[in-house]
Parts: structure tokens; C-alpha cells; sequence
């Protein structure tokens, strides 16, 4: 998900990344809305067919034609601990084993890394795992102590050492070698060196990763195991893949200088031809992926991480395959080859489990639906900011199960354009997102993760209101929720959104140094000017710092109903004169420098007072518990809050804002669909879908009532085990009694009052006040110039859109 310089601002302590943090640079080629004006064959024209092929191979990792009905998939038998090979045909109905004649290994550790040439051989990487006089302990052992294991020790005796074998489509060992010739890339000090994701290009060739501590580098590496050298790349910072698309050409995609691109090697030479493809200018940034050779009109396929694209002669793209609207939900595909008739077999990888792709993988075959299929289907679309897997995974459970409604999922992230040179947001998914709302040209629903996108359109009658549903639904009523929740989504008692779940944030200081709750802006100041000597208000006080510190009082200068604003007040003016006396963290700080880090940074400055306020995130009652009774034992602490005028410090930061659009095609559906993630999981599992409390009463009452109580899970045998709550330090652990009665309800009545929201602001308003910010901390602007400017500007947009 993007973040904004106003995000990041507001997380600054926590992130340590504020303008010069990271952000997401997305496409700015293809902007068709996916609108309501397309019909249900245009709106899922990605969608195929998926059936898993019915066969005994275990843990597939690739599939690979070398001819015309000769498909190659590999695999590996952990049981075995070897690389397992199968040969199939197009029809994909019988498999045989190609059984190999590789050597037996009794007395090392060894893993394998296979891949087949375009020519047909196949070649086998293995990577023999030295531990010198020690041996490999059993981490999963409960006689395993981990605080007491020698780690630097361990990793010290540990080396490795590569072989690489060609072995044919019979299982014949062509040939054996050690690989030699990787001194030149072996760190000095520690002779690290680790070799992985090997891609065979034909000619007897292969291309592999060699990452060393400091540097990686992608190799060439002979069938008789001698390394030819590195792969002169240019100005490459990192390569996904290197594929051979046909006898004279191998594309490689990855990032060059800081861009993604598909570039062209002659197979010869390995040399750059000089051709390449722009993703981004094809409408395929954040795509980065496998490319295989194309068929048709289509020069080459790319498997992109939300679909595969084919990409023609000019540099254009097209959605060929959707993975969502094909019931392949959250997970991603290892490799693909492209039957004759159109459809594709993919080794797919699931990651709903939560492993990403260590419990292997799955073959399916992909038939394209036929229009017609599709005739009495209705589409209800969700519009989202990012390729939210929660989402994601919750349509792809849905779809699976119903064929006469599908949702699909429309990813504004492709609209997400920041300028890196100059630190400047160009355009935005959530500013496209309201465009589109504005002219009824918006998905049926929206997960916004921006209060502010609803609240500001909130005249306009573009929302449902939630109560009408809730009201009458039998699983969930208006009394279920948490009230600091509904507050907080509610305008003029009507629920235009709700969050499943929430988080509380607030700044805590020692009671000796500090004894007032909720912090004022007045009391800010009046703690920096009467700090200890040689104490920080902060862990790095500086402008950004500080900024941070004002978000609040911004966001509340705003009334988006009554379309006002009023920055220009006393506070706000006192506040940024404030903040006016500190350095940028640019000036202040050596980002460079790791030991400066390190001491700035450190998680015992608040402890050794050497900072006098410590932010406090708050969304798990263990967490918590090990926080203040654990991190901080001994210590008396005051909640100060984040300087609020009216009192109210703790911050309330919503997960997901659920809305339905007023022009929805099916309301109904869309209320079942959100209700999903505000119900409990079944069978007593914890939900999956939400980060923080949950926003369902019950539930978190719940979870309350277990802060009163050790920890308990179920052993291999279903019995129910007690465990201690424990805190790590650097050093040792530290036990922790669970809370006592006292200490449950007074965080559980801390966290129902806060519902003073995060600091959300219009994408509009947030560009606005970006820019003026921005000028601000450059020097360029005065702070009262850059109020009177916010005000000026952010009156007339909020005025219009009212």
C-alpha cells in the first residue's frame, strides 16, 4: 500500500522513514476506468476455468516445454530429500518419472535447485552444506534453548560447496562437476558466498544468483561447473528472472536504474541487444515478473503478480489471465507453459495458509469461460487501494463456491504515481477513486483505508447508509460493535462505513518527569522548554518530528459536512512556530551511519531516560501487557496522548473503512460480503482478515478477559497447555504476570474512549497540504505563509465539494 508523506509524517517515530521514506510508483499508461458500464463477460474477460490435474507429484516447483509435446515438471520429494522429474505431454493425463541416476548423499546436508534448458537438458543445481565441527541442532526440539545457543559460532563453521549435474530427459547423468571459480565474488573477511535461482538458457549454459553480505551478483555458470564470470547487466539494482524466449534470445526482467524492464541478451554473447520494454510505459509497473516466449500477436507473456499479461511488438499489454477471476485467490504462480488450444497449466502456490509458498505448490489447468457463460452473472465490484490480500482471499472464497454472483476486485494502486527525484505525489489511486465516485463511475464498493475519501463526499448521498442493514440483520446489530468504532464511522447518525478492526496509538512519559494525561499543544511546548539536561523530547527531534505531532490538530481544522476549514488559529500558528525552531532529520542526522542509528534508535532510551516520550502502540492485550509490564517493569507511566485541544490523546487508526456505493447494483450482497469480516472465525480460530481489535464487541471483550489469564494452546494431542507470557530483551527473557482486574479494565476503558481518528486527509486536501508542508520544511515558505496558504486553498476545495 502507498504511503503518503502525510502517513509517513504521522508514523515517523515508528517507520523511521519520513521524506525520504518509500512509496509505491505504479503505472501511468492505461487508465480506462473499470467502470459500471461494462457488462459481466468485459468486467471478468480475465476469467478461466480452474481444474487441479489429478496426479502423484509432490511439491512441484516448475513447469517446462522443450518441444512440441514434451513438457518437463519438476519437483522435490522431501521424503527423499532428492529433486524429482516428470515428463508429460500436452493433454497432461499421464505422467512418467524420469528416474535419475544422481548420487546418494548419506553424509551431508544437500538441497537441489533443478531447471530445464529449452534444449532439453536439465540442470541440476546442488548446494552441499558444511557444518565443520559442530553439527545442526534441532530448532524444532523443545530441549532447544535458543537464548543459550551459540549462534555466531554456528554460522562461523558453516560453509558451502556447489556441484552441478546435466542429467537428460531419460534420467542419465550427462555429466558432474564442482563448481569452481567463485573466489572472486567470495566476501574477504567471512568467504560468504550463497548461490541460488538458477535458470537454465541452453547451450550448456545456466544463469545463477550469487548473493555475497554485501553485494549479489548473477553468474554464468558452464556444464562443467567452471563460472564464466558476472553478467555484465549496466545499471541493474536487482533481476527477477532471465528467461530463454527462443534460440537467440534471453529476456531478463528486474530493475535498472530504479525502473522495471524487460531487457533482450543475445544467446550467444549474453550481451544486451540494446531492446527493451518500459513496464511502466506498458501499463505494467508493480508487475514484475517470469516472461516466457509469446504466441500469436503477443511477442512475449509476463506473469505478473496479479495476472498474466501479453505483451506485442510495440510495447502494449493486455490482461490474458486475471488470477482472482479465476478462483486462484492470494497465492502466486512458480511457472506456466501455454497449451495450443489457448488454455495454460500453472504450478500455483497458495499462500492463504500463511507459509508463502513452503508447502508447496499445485498444478492446475486454465480454460478459458465462454461469454456466454457469463450472460446470467452478476458482478459486484470492490474497489481497493492496494492488492489487499484480505480482500483478495475473501472473493476468491466466494467466487469458489457461486456462479451466479462474483465479486472482482479493482486495484486503484495502478493509478499511484510518486516522483522519486523530486519526492512529489503525481497522481494518486485514491484521488482516481473519488473521481470515480463523484461520476457514478465507481465500483460497487469500496475498502478505503482513508476516512476522509467518504466523509468528504458525504453531502452528496453517494453512500449507503450501513444502520439500514444492520438493523435488520440477524447476526449483527448496531449494539454489537464497539461505540468508539461506530463514532468514529458515523456522520449525522448515519453509518456511511465500518471498520472490522481498529488499533490505538498514544505517547507515554514517566510519571517523575510528567504527571498530566492528554497532552495540549501548550503542554508539548512546556515539556520540550523544561526538559532534563541531556534528555530528548523524542528519539530524534527535528521538524518531521515534530510535524507529526500536528497532524491531529490539522485534521480537526477541517468539518467536511459543513465544507470549513479553519487552520488559522492561535494553536495551530503557535504549534508550527514551534516546530519552526528544529532541524530537518536531513541536517540533523547520518541516515548512513549505523552505530548513530542504532544509539537513536534504541529501544532503551525511553527506559534510560534519555527520551522523555515514547510512542505506544496498542492492539493486542498480550502485546500490551509485555509492553508495560515487561519492556518498561518498574517504571510508573502516564498516558500524555498526542496533543490534542480537547483533550482527547489516544488515537484511534481504523483497519479498513467498508462502504457500499448509493448506485450499488446488489446492496444486499455487498452488506453479507462486509459482515464476513466482522464475524468471528469458526471453530474458535483466530480471524485471519483483521489486524488489531476486532471492531465486534464480544469478541473483543473476549480478548480482554484472556489479557487476566497465561496463554493456552493445544498440544498434538488437543490438550489444552499453559505457557508463560514472556518479554525478549537483547540479553535474556522476562516473565510477566498477565493484567490483574485493575489494570484490564483500565485499558479496555482507554481504548473504548478513544475515538479521536488517525489523521486522515481528503487526497485532495492531502496534496495541498503535502505541497505547503513540503515548501515549509525546504526553507522556501514561512510557517505563517504556508497557514495562510493552507487555509486559503483547502477552504475553497472543501467549500466546492459541499
Amino acid at each position: 500500500m502507498e504511503k503518503t508523506f502525510l502517513k509517513r509524517i504521522t508514523a515517523f517515530s515508528a517507520a523511521l522513514t519520513v521524506i525520504a521514506g518509500s512509496a509505491v510508483s505504479c503505472s501511468k499508461s492505461d487508465k480506462t476506468s473499470e467502470g459500471k458500464v461494462k457488462d459481466a463477460a468485459q468486467l471478468m474477460a480475465g476469467s478461466y476455468k480452474t481444474q487441479q490435474i489429478d496426479c502423484d507429484i509432490v511439491n512441484p516447483t516448475s513447469i517446462a516445454r522443450i518441444g512440441d509435446d514434451k513438457i518437463v515438471i519438476t519437483g522435490f520429494d522431501e521424503s527423499r530429500n532428492i529433486p524429482t522429474l516428470y515428463l508429460t505431454d500436452n493433454g497432461f493425463s499421464e505422467f512418467k518419472e524420469i528416474k535419475t541416476e544422481l548420487p546418494e548423499v548419506v553424509d551431508q546436508e544437500v538441497s537441489y535447485d533443478p531447471c530445464v534448458a529449452p534444449d532439453g537438458d536439465i540442470m541440476i543445481l546442488a548446494t552441499f552444506t558444511d557444518y565443520g565441527d559442530g553439527e545442526k541442532p534441532d530448532f524444532e526440539s523443545p530441549d532447544f534453548n535458543p537464548d543459550e545457543f551459540d549462534y555466531e559460532a554456528y554460522y562461523e563453521n558453516m560453509s558451502y560447496s556447489y556441484k552441478l549435474y546435466v542429467v537428460d530427459i531419460d534420467g542419465k547423468v550427462k555429466s558432474s562437476a564442482d563448481v569452481t571459480g567463485l573466489e572472486e565474488f567470495q566476501d574477504d573477511e567471512s568467504g560468504s558466498l550463497n548461490i541460488g535461482r538458477a535458470s537454465a538458457i541452453g547451450g550448456g549454459k545456466m544463469i545463477a544468483t550469487a548473493w555475497g553480505e554485501m553485494e549479489d551478483y548473477n553468474i554464468i555458470i558452464n556444464s562443467d561447473g567452471k563460472v564464466e564470470g558476472e553478467l555484465d547487466l549496466g545499471n541493474s539494482n536487482y533481476i527477477d528472472s532471465f528467461t530463454a524466449i527462443d534460440d537467440d534470445t534471453i529476456a531478463v526482467c528486474g530493475y535498472f536504474g530504479g525502473k522495471e524492464y524487460v531487457k533482450y541478451l543475445d544467446a550467444g554473447t549474453l550481451k544486451e541487444t540494446g531492446e527493451q520494454i518500459d513496464l511502466s510505459e506498458a501499463g505494467l509497473e508493480g508487475q514484475m515478473g517470469s516472461v516466457f516466449k509469446g504466441t500469436g500477436d503477443y511477442k512475449l507473456y509476463i506473469n505478473g503478480s496479479s495476472g498474466l499479461f501479453g505483451i506485442t511488438e510495440d510495447g502494449k499489454s493486455t490482461e490474458i489471465v486475471n488470477w482472482l477471476d479465476s478462483d486462484l485467490g492470494d497465492g502466486g504462480i512458480q511457472s506456466l507453459v501455454i497449451l495450443d488450444d489457448g488454455d495454460f497449466v500453472v504450478c500455483y502456490n497458495d499462500y492463504s495458509g500463511g507459509d508463502y509458498g513452503n508447502s508447496g505448490a499445485t498444478l492446475y489447468k486454465l480454460t478459458k469461460r465462454d461469454a456466454s457463460e457469463m450472460e446470467n452473472t452478476k458482478v459486484i465490484t470492490v474497489g481497493v487501494l492496494y492488492d489487499d490480500w484480505a480482500v483478495k482471499e475473501k472473493i476468491s472464497a466466494y467466487n469458489k463456491k457461486n456462479d451466479d454472483v462474483r465479486f472482482k476486485m479493482v486495484d486503484y494502486s495502478k493509478y499511484d504515481n510518486y516522483e522519486e527525484e523530486t519526492g512529489k505525489t503525481l497522481s494518486s489511486g485514491a484521488d482516481q477513486l473519488k473521481k470515480d465516485i463523484v461520476s457514478g463511475n465507481a465500483p460497487d464498493m469500496i475498502v478505503s483505508y482513508n476516512g476522509a475519501i467518504i466523509s468528504s463526499l458525504y453531502n452528496k448521498g453517494l453512500f449507503v447508509d450501513l444502520y439500514e442493514y444492520m438493523d435488520k440483520d440477524s447476526d449483527i446489530n448496531k449494539d454489537d460493535i464497539m461505540p468508539n468504532v461506530l463514532n468514529a464511522c458515523e456522520i449525522d447518525g448515519k453509518l456511511l462505513s465500518i471498520a472490522p478492526s481498529f488499533n490505538v496509538s498514544t505517547m507515554i512519559a514517566k510519571k517523575k518527569f510528567i504527571d498530566k494525561e492528554n497532552w495540549t499543544p501548550d503542554d508539548l511546548i512546556e515539556a520540550y522548554e523544561n526538559l532534563p539536561d541531556g534528555m530528548r523530547l523524542t528519539a530524534l527531534d527535528c521538524k518531521e518530528q515534530m510535524l507529526s505531532f500536528m497532524m491531529g490538530v490539522l485534521n480537526n481544522c477541517i468539518d467536511y459536512q459543513k465544507g470549513t476549514c479553519n487552520f488559522d488559529t492561535p494553536e495551530t500558528r503557535k504549534l508550527l512556530a514551534f516546530v519552526d525552531q528544529f532541524p530537518s532529520s536531513e541536517d540533523l542526522v547520518d541516515w548512513e551511519d549505523q552505530s548513530a542509528m542504532q544509539e537513536m534508535f534504541s529501544e532503551d532510551n525511553f527506559k534510560e531516560d534519555k527520551v522523555l516520550v515514547q510512542e505506544l502502540y496498542i492492539s493486542d492485550f498480550r502485546e500490551y501487557t509485555r509492553e508495560v509490564k515487561g519492556r518498561y517493569k518498574g517504571d510508573d507511566i502516564v498516558f500524555v496522548g498526542n496533543p490534542t485541544t480537547d483533550g482527547r490523546g489516544a488515537v484511534l487508526s481504523l483497519d479498513k473503512h467498508f462502504a457500499i456505493l448509493s448506485n450499488a447494483e446488489d446492496k444486499e450482497v455487498c452488506w453479507n460480503f462486509i459482515k464476513e469480516f466482522m464475524l468471528p472465525a469458526e471453530d474458535g480460530e483466530e480471524s485471519m482478515y483483521s489486524y488489531g481489535f476486532p471492531s465486534l464487541k464480544s469478541e473483543f471483550d473476549k480478548l480482554a478477559d484472556e489479557s487476566m489469564e497465561k496463554p493456552k494452546y493445544k498440544d498434538e494431542n488437543g490438550k489444552e497447555v499453559e505457557e508463560d507470557l514472556t518479554y525478549y530483551t537483547s540479553s535474556k527473557e522476562v516473565k510477566v504476570d498477565p493484567l490483574t482486574k485493575e489494570e484490564r479494565d483500565f485499558i479496555v476503558d482507554y481504548i473504548e474512549s478513544a475515538d479521536n481518528v488517525s489523521a486522515d486527509f481528503d487526497p485532495e486536501v492531502e496534496s495541498i497540504i503535502e505541497e505547503e508542508i513540503m515548501a515549509y520544511i525546504g526553507g522556501e515558505k514561512t510557517a505563517d505563509e504556508v497557514i495562510d496558504l493552507i487555509q486559503s486553498r483547502v477552504s475553497i476545495l472543501v467549500s466546492e465539494q459541499s
